[in-house]
């Protein structure tokens, strides 16, 4: 039995209710009219056809193909299991069409008019991240001031005191377009299993990410996270033409297993809005998300960057808990202790904010690996003088890039030392729960206008969740 883990959590759910619930959809309207304009895919429609419908949506002149690359039988076979009342998306009712005569809108329009279409929609075109070897390079580890308790940092001086504290039964899944794996600090991540289609873009994004959670505890450099982690990298492009987040959600659900932790390095741009946007902004990644929930997947996501109010009636209420919630922890960032700020609010044109955000991570001030690869010169703590990117350090990570990891981190050492003490990790919308119930406030008078939650405490997290 788990009495921690589930003493904690009733008394959780008795305060926060809707944080307890399963995770559940809401079928999202049909758009009046669908037009092109830059920032959407001039040839490709994402259609949710009606569950239960046997329809496939065909067009002439258009290939029709299903959104999510496992077979049906794979994707029907995980629902029963891990859905078997229903509540959540058949994801073998989506498909993409593409067209080479410049017609998507037509298309859409013209398939929202059927009435075995839930939603015909084009696609958002992909957008950037929200973002020893000789010489000698020095132990830059009293620069990752997040590391120390709370509430300067997120508590990970608490996990070598506890089984498992390094995150060994646990495999990080970072979801990320492309990474550096000769630096010197990801001995760990030079040869992961990977999903999907590395398209070598945003190295220093990706490697930064990566040395958060996983770098080497070797006297060097910066030391992860969660250093025994397993890692997974997944790319968002299924193959070169083919960027498809909700896809490499569902393929790396397929690898994982209940506990593990899913890392979403993403964010998307719909200029319908005009803001950048979590990915489950899409409802085809609402619909993996929710069922990588359902099966036992910690699922981290950005609340992206921008300073977007997602409780703006401009976003018609999708980021409403009270209508449908995907199961994901949403992260927002704010100030760090080293920003000159006061700690933990919002900063104007941050993040992302609203009801919605669950936790916050650091926005500025995060020290890690860095190669200076693809334009960014932001190795400031180490760079060999002949540039070598493979030694490259940084102190100025930041946005909710930066802020998700810390997050994902925790649930990696809670989850592990959970395996290790009760052989069952926590259950994610518990765990969620624990971290907004547990973790240091953001300042009240801030968060009653630019809410982004606490951030966690991983002290306290294991103590009140794991303790008899």
């Amino acid at each position: 039995m788990f009495p921690g883990v589930f003493g904690i959590a009733s008394l959780l759910f008795s305060l926060t209710p809707a944080w307890g619930a399963t995770p559940f959809r809401a079928p999202r309207p049909k758009p009046t009219d669908v037009v092109w304009q830059e920032g959407l895919e001039k040839d490709v429609v994402l259609v949710k056809v009606v569950e239960g419908s046997p329809r496939v949506p065909t067009v002439p002149g258009a290939t029709t193909r299903p959104l999510f690359s496992r077979s049906p039988e794979a994707l029907r076979a995980d629902r029963q299991t891990f859905d078997p009342e229903g509540r959540l998306a058949d994801l073998t009712t989506w498909w993409r069409l593409e067209t080479s005569a410049g017609n998507a809108s037509e298309v859409a329009r013209l398939l929202n008019q059927q009435p075995w279409v839930e939603r015909a929609q084009l696609a958002l075109v992909p957008s950037p991240p929200p973002m020893d070897l000789e010489p000698a390079t020095p132990d830059l580890t009293g620069h990752q001031e997040y590391l120390r308790a709370a509430p300067v940092g997120f508590g990970f001086d608490e996990a070598s005191r506890w089984p498992a504290g390094d995150g060994r039964h646990v495999t990080v899944a970072d979801l990320e377009y492309s990474w550096l794996p000769t630096h010197e600090d990801l001995e760990a991540a030079s040869n992961p299993e990977t999903w999907g289609h590395d398209t070598e873009l945003y190295q220093s994004h990706g490697t930064a990410v990566l040395a958060q959670l996983v770098a080497g505890d070797n006297g060097y450099g910066v030391v992860g996270m969660v250093p025994a982690s397993t890692p997974l990298v997944v790319h968002p492009y299924v193959d070169a033409d083919n960027y498809n987040i909700a896809d490499a959600i569902d393929g790396a659900v397929a690898l994982l297993e209940p506990g593990d932790v899913l890392l979403i390095e993403q964010q998307v741009y719909d200029p319908t809005v005009g803001a950048y946007l979590p990915v489950e902004w899409e409802s085809a990644t609402f619909d993996a998300i929710s069922l990588a929930v359902a099966k036992g997947i910690v699922v981290v996501e950005p609340a992206a960057n921008g300073g977007q109010n997602l409780d703006d009636p401009l976003l018609e209420g999708w980021f409403d808990r009270e209508e449908r919630d995907s199961g994901a922890i949403l992260v927002g960032g704010g100030n760090s202790p080293n920003s000159g700020l006061t700690p933990r609010n919002w900063t104007e044109w941050g993040s992302n904010y609203g009801g919605r955000v669950d936790v916050q991570g650091w926005y500025d001030s995060v020290a890690t690996a860095w190669t200076n690869l693809g334009g960014n010169q932001l190795a400031d703590l180490f760079l060999p003088e002949d540039g070598d990117p493979r030694q490259g350090y940084t102190s100025q990570f930041g946005g909710t890039s930066a802020a998700s990891p810390m997050v994902a981190a925790v649930c990696a050492v809670a989850n592990s030392v959970a395996i290790e003490l009760h052989g069952v990790p926590f259950e994610p919308l518990d765990l969620r729960v624990l971290l907004v119930t547990t973790g240091t406030p953001q300042p009240a008078e801030d968060a009653g206008v630019h809410p982004i939650g606490p951030q966690p405490d991983l002290r306290a997290v294991l103590r009140y969740g794991l303790l008899p």
